[in-house]
């Protein structure tokens, strides 16, 4: 099977002849593996471990304020910032006015500011709209010729919600307002929805295959925010995002990523229209369980413990999470497997090898129906996270 034949069969609950995996490492990790392999490139990694599926294609958003006062480049551990507004060595602003700084030891970024954090006005940022989001005229040819290499296409889907809000208002800030001034939080979810329908219409009109949205509403012991307050907000957007994405491309998959517990939730995630979930994160929710409970109506991706197996366990432990994950997620299709997170540069590279490897090379003939039995809790929860 192509890459793109292996996700079109798992999305379809039909057991492909590989496990689909997917993983994100770190910069510093990454540099390990391709040593390791003797490769110079991620894209050689992900081809020998099998996990070169994805192509993408998008759109550019023009920020023609923003672009005036550009002033240099930034890049590092923390990530690939590219070309941004510098506040001073550290300290940047991105086109949604979200300030954040590069951590002492420049691992890592903090946020600082954003531009709701001391007014109301919705108004007083200027808001992109359809006519600053740009697609090139041969997207469509581009994102055919990727399928036709077997590849599965992903596209732009413009900004969470969730996540955007925060970053634009203060999290402290935005939780208070989530619960005691829902008005705003309606009023700013409508500015982004909207910028993000005229987005993923745009890819659907392309005839891309996915648009994934990543931002947290949960933690490991509960919900962020109250199930029934997301309900009311969030649920309502995320409708409104897919429903009108839908008109233009009826098959398009959306993908929903939340670290933490969101198994209150998790209907409503499917109802609204999501096809994939992630990442199973397996420190506080079973993905055994979740695929026993919601696996014919959802594809499940990720489950690997970023936590405990991949830094702190044994090649043993690292065998037994792969095999627990292939055995109660994967026997029937509907499942990809992946890191719960990205995977950190604390991880041994031999503990990151012998998974990926083991998954790529998982002989799935021996997957021959649900487990009689699923172990609760996951195998990582026996791995101790300090001496």
């Amino acid at each position: 099977m192509t890459p793109r034949e292996r996700m079109i069969a798992t999305l379809s609950y039909k057991k492909p002849d590989q496990i689909p995996i997917q993983f994100t490492l770190r910069d510093e990790l990454m540099g390990k593996m391709k040593a390791h392999y003797g490769v110079e490139s991620g894209r050689e990694v992900e081809e020998i471990l099998g996990a070169d599926m994805y192509r993408g294609v998008g759109v550019r958003t023009l920020w023609p304020e923003w672009e005036k006062r550009v002033n240099g480049e930034l890049s590092g551990p923390f990530g690939h910032i590219g070309r941004t507004v510098l506040h001073d060595e550290r300290t940047f602003e991105n086109p949604w006015g979200v300030v954040e700084q590069i951590g002492s030891t420049g691992q890592y970024l903090q946020w600082m500011g954003g531009p709701f954090v001391d007014t109301d006005d919705l108004d007083s940022f200027d808001w992109p709209g359809e006519d600053r989001i740009v697609m090139a005229d041969d997207t469509a040819e581009k994102v055919q010729a990727l399928k036709d290499q077997g590849y599965w296409v992903t596209g732009s889907s413009g900004t969470h919600p969730f996540k955007q809000s925060w970053r634009m208002r203060g999290f402290e800030s935005f939780l208070c307002d989530y619960v005691a001034n829902p008005g705003w939080i309606e009023a700013i979810y409508d500015r982004i929805a909207t910028y993000n329908i005229a987005i993923c219409r745009k890819m659907a009109e392309a005839g891309v295959d996915m648009l994934e949205y990543w931002g947290d509403v949960a933690m490991q012991s509960r919900m962020i925010v109250p199930p029934d307050q997301w309900r009311r907000l969030d649920k309502v957007a995320w409708k409104r995002i897919i429903d009108a994405t839908r008109e233009v491309k009826e098959d398009i998959v959306f993908f929903f990523h939340s670290d933490g517990d969101v198994t209150p939730i998790i209907e409503d995630i499917i109802e609204v229209g999501f096809n994939i979930l992630n990442p199973l994160q397996p420190e506080c929710v079973n993905p055994g369980l979740i695929k026993r409970e919601w696996g014919d109506q959802a594809t499940l991706d990720g489950g690997g413990s970023v936590q405990r197996t991949l830094p702190r366990g044994t090649l043993d432990d690292v065998r037994r999470e792969v095999d627990f994950l292939m055995k109660c997620c994967a026997w029937n299709g509907g499942y990809v497997l992946r890191p719960s997170n990205v995977v950190g540069f604390d991880c041994p590279v031999e503990n990151v090898v012998t998974y990926l490897e083991m998954a790529r090379d998982y002989d799935m003939s021996t997957l021959t129906g649900p487990p009689v039995e699923i172990p609760d809790p996951p195998p990582c929860m026996s791995i101790r996270t300090h001496s």
